[in-house]
């Protein structure tokens, strides 16, 4: 994929959502308290919730993402730079593409 066709498929934040949305269901969604596998998602809260306790799991709970306030678009742009360069990149150019403020962030 080049950049011109991540930006295609990846314009806005809904569209990372979305897609993180269609992985993480694929993966499977476990209950942290229960155990279960039985969810249905909440659009309104953009969480699942457990079938049989209730429990509620967040979009980006058990992901790399977890405790992160940064956009999933952001993530997702971090992704795709670190995949498209062959001899990898550093942090500080990561920070550069990315626009970021803080170094420790990246």
């Amino acid at each position: 994929m080049t950049i011109l066709k991540f930006l295609e498929e990846y314009p806005t934040e809904v569209s990372c959502r979305s897609d993180f949305r269609m992985k993480r269901e694929q993966e499977g969604i476990i209950c942290k308290k229960c155990k279960s596998k039985d969810h249905y998602f909440l659009n309104s809260k953009e969480q699942w919730q457990c079938k049989k306790c209730r429990f509620r799991t967040t979009l980006r709970s058990g992901s790399m993402m977890e405790n992160s306030n940064l956009p999933v678009r952001t993530w997702y742009l971090a992704m795709a730079f670190m995949s498209f360069s062959k001899k990898g990149l550093s942090a500080h150019e990561l920070q550069r593409q990315l626009e970021h403020n803080r170094y420790a962030t990246v």
